[in-house]
């Protein structure tokens, strides 16, 4: 705020005039003039004749000096403005609480209020909001401090299967009866069935044949569990069974390496797994049954859990491959000769996981056919 101070003055200025009478060749001069006022005196007389100089006049009074003028008055100061109240402090926010351990299948919780999959993040404090704004010109009141980022639940065991094994689980390989050939038989093909292949485990007609990619690091070696529950026929193979002692519905048919055999044209099926740029595969075959199941107009429940190793990265191929176009129905492991179909068989203790990735497929009847279904139980890496 500027302060002016106006003066207003007035100067009289002090004038002096000095009049002096002329001699004069008559008379002298007589008398004395008179000062004048405020500057000049009035001169003397002239006299006759040639007279005596008159006496110098009296210097005229010097005007009296103006009064100065008054000074202007000082402009009173502008009123300083009135300050700003303060505006009120944010509100502190909330810190976030610490997340709880993570569950056997949650993933890392994630900032926010629940934890995915089992682990419950911290809430993240609310930031404290600004201050209210002070009428002209006031601060503005502190912002409140940020809430702490509650801590992240710890990573579950489960993080691996979902990166790494998540496109493998809940795979299903199906083989449908398309047309009933005897009570226990049926066509999987309408027409002709394709010819053999060189690759004898992919003969026939594939009635699964779809390739999913593991996730993970392709130069990371991963130990891959899965349940494997279904529904098959016995197939024989030349490589290593796994079980050869639990019967139906617990039958254990994981088959590592080896070729099925021409023993028998029973249905094959198949995880063909490929490292990433590798021009090499390693089979695994899943209904190795014999013993305890035989190769006669029957089907068997299967419930067991397998390992295998792959990379990151690797590709696995499902294939459910029938050679001969002709399978046996779902009629249960009683032997017979085609005639009958005595005992479909219903699988149960299924993965929920299983199922709730397979919403089109009802596991509550007996399927007319075949099926296998994966569930990734854990996937580790050394």
């Amino acid at each position: 705020m500027k302060r002016v101070l106006l003066v207003s003055m007035s100067l009289a200025l002090v004038g002096t005039y000095i009049g002096c009478a002329p001699s004069d060749n008559g008379g002298t001069g007589t008398g004395t003039g008179t000062a004048g006022t405020h500057g000049t005196g009035t001169a003397g007389t002239t006299g006759s004749g040639t007279g005596t100089a008159g006496t110098t006049g009296t210097p005229g009074t010097a005007g009296t000096t103006g009064t100065p003028g008054t000074a202007g008055t000082t402009g009173t100061p502008g009123t300083a403005g009135t300050t700003g109240t303060p505006g009120t402090a944010g509100t502190t926010g909330t810190p976030g609480t610490a997340g709880s351990t993570a569950g056997t299948s949650g993933s890392a919780g994630r900032g926010g209020t629940t934890g995915t999959a089992g682990s419950t993040a911290g809430s993240t404090g609310s930031a404290g909001r600004g201050g209210t704004t002070g009428a002209a010109g006031s601060t503005a009141g502190s912002t409140g401090t940020a809430g702490t980022t509650g801590t992240a639940g710890t990573g579950g065991s489960t993080d691996l299967t979902t990166t790494v094994g998540g496109p493998l689980n809940g795979q299903m390989l199906l083989g449908p009866c398309l047309q009933d050939t005897q009570a226990s038989v049926c066509a999987t093909v309408k027409g002709t069935c394709p010819g053999q292949n060189a690759d004898f485990a992919l003969s026939g007609v594939l009635t699964t044949d779809h390739t999913v990619t593991l996730g993970g690091t392709a130069s990371t070696m991963y130990t891959i569990t899965l349940h494997v529950q279904g529904e098959v026929e016995s197939k024989q193979y030349g490589g290593m069974d796994a079980e050869s002692t639990l019967a139906s519905p617990k039958a254990n048919g994981w088959c590592v390496g080896g070729t099925p055999t021409s023993a028998d044209y029973y249905n094959v099926y198949l995880l063909r797994v490929t490292a990433m740029g590798a021009t090499t595969h390693t089979d695994y075959f899943m209904n190795s049954l014999q013993p305890p199941g035989v190769s006669n107009h029957t089907t068997y429940g299967i419930d067991y859990t397998a390992s295998f190793k792959a990379t990151g990265q690797s590709t696995i191929r499902l294939v459910a491959a029938d050679r001969n176009c002709s399978m046996i129905k779902n009629c249960g492991p009683t032997q017979n000769d085609g005639s009958v179909c005595s005992a479909p068989i219903i699988m149960s203790g299924l993965e929920a996981t299983a199922i709730s990735l397979n919403p089109s497929f009802n596991f509550n009847t007996a399927y007319n056919g075949q099926w296998i279904v994966l569930t990734v139980k854990s996937v580790t890496s050394p």
